[in-house]
């Protein structure tokens, strides 16, 4: 998907050794209290402030780009854009962002924010299990069966929401019923992208749902086929051209490897996500993700600016969960050093997240600085990122799991 920089418009197109979910430190029940999430944030100060100063979590853009129906896709500057409406790609990823945060936070006030994108999840679904995708801020829907990646970010957000013990039963519930429908539309025929969403859905509900882990060595066959079919010695990737989302390929093979086992899996996401990050990162340490204005094509040269935030923290989430799938420290060394694009360690040395709203610029251009417009895309993206770190716990110089050669 590609921003134009004047709106900031979308044109369509178990036991292995690894580092340790963090737990909350407060009990398991939901607090009242917003402010909580303060507080508990506070308690793991200490270790994040040596991971260069990562902001505190808010929620505060999100809930301003939030009404009764859902979340709106743009904003003009920090405020939503009623013409743009809706769409499930940012209502599912929301819906993500809030179960992570009820899940670690235990903050009753986002389950609000939570039901809001489910009921939203909820409508959009088709009777045969396909997902729509875009609705007008009038309430209606534009489209009748979205895109591949529209049912896989669907079955990754409810995948997710439907084992998260801590939410309400009833709200996993409903994300069980949304997954189970969509779930028989989750075949290898659907585009990469599309698959590697569906992995990370089956990823998270394979202790839930009968035949995930089936599911899950399907899907990653057939990425694996793509990778296997087109790599070189120098070019390690699953296509001829590196387009937007580029992590999630690589990330899909290291949560399948995690469910499965199959040790062909870790070695493809390993080594494709080594050629991504040569790839974003220069010789002076700056981050300069893969550009949407002409991507990069193999043997050619590749686009360097129209950079956006869910390139970025997709390469951030796939970063983390290698380093949790396989303790390697140094892959928690290259989230922090990917997130500081966020915070000023891009091309042109501006920060992208917005701690003024807690949203995030919708792009980076060379020829037109920084995108002011703060949409859902992009602040959700930055979330997803930052709520990643909360879920690992940071490396320490006597835990080792894996030496760092292997």
């Amino acid at each position: 998907m590609k921003r134009c920089f004047d709106e900031g418009r979308r044109v369509s197109t178990a036991t292995r050794n690894k580092p340790p979910l963090r737990s909350c430190a407060v009990g398991r029940g939901l607090l009242s209290n917003e402010h909580r999430t303060t507080v508990i944030y506070m308690n793991r100060r200490q270790k994040l402030q040596g991971d260069k100063l990562l902001p505190p979590v808010t929620l505060r853009h999100v809930k301003a780009l939030t009404d009764c129906a859902g979340i709106l896709q743009h904003a003009k500057y920090a405020i939503p854009n009623r013409f743009e409406g809706y769409c499930v790609d940012d209502n599912v990823r929301a819906l993500l962002v809030t179960a992570k945060h009820c899940s670690l936070f235990r903050d009753a006030s986002t389950l609000d924010l939570l039901t809001t994108y489910m009921a939203f999840t909820f409508h959009a679904q088709n009777d045969d299990g396909t997902m729509r995708n875009f609705m007008s801020y009038q309430r209606d829907f534009l489209d009748s069966v979205g895109s591949d990646e529209v049912l896989g970010r669907t079955l990754w957000a409810c995948g997710y929401t439907s084992g998260a013990l801590y939410l309400p039963e009833n709200v996993r519930e409903v994300a069980h019923v949304i997954f189970e429908r969509a779930a028989i539309h989750a075949t290898n025929r659907l585009s990469l992208r599309g698959i590697a969403y569906c992995l990370l859905g089956f990823y998270y509900a394979k202790e839930s749902f009968e035949g995930a882990k089936e599911r899950i060595r399907a899907l990653a066959a057939e990425i694996l086929r793509n990778y296997e079919d087109t790599r070189a010695p120098d070019w390690e990737w699953f296509e001829d051209f590196m387009s937007y989302s580029n992590a999630r390929l690589p990330q899909a093979m290291l949560l399948a490897y995690d469910a499965v086992g199959d040790e062909r899996l870790l070695a493809c996401g390993e080594r494709t996500l080594k050629f991504l990050w040569d790839e974003v990162v220069t010789s002076n340490g700056v981050i300069n993700v893969i550009g949407n204005n002409g991507w990069y094509v193999r043997g050619k040269h590749r686009a360097l600016g129209d950079e956006q935030a869910i390139d970025v923290g997709a390469l951030v989430e796939a970063f983390l969960d290698a380093y949790r799938v396989t303790g390697k420290q140094q892959y928690y060394r290259n989230a922090l050093e990917c997130f500081s694009w966020f915070t000023g360690n891009n091309l042109l040395k501006l920060p992208i997240y917005d701690e003024g709203t807690g949203g995030c610029f919708d792009g980076l251009s060379l020829e037109k600085g920084v995108n002011q417009n703060r949409g859902a895309e992009s602040t959700i993206a930055y979330l997803l990122c930052r709520l990643a770190f909360e879920e690992v716990e940071k490396p320490s110089p006597s835990r080792r799991k894996f030496t760092e050669n292997g």
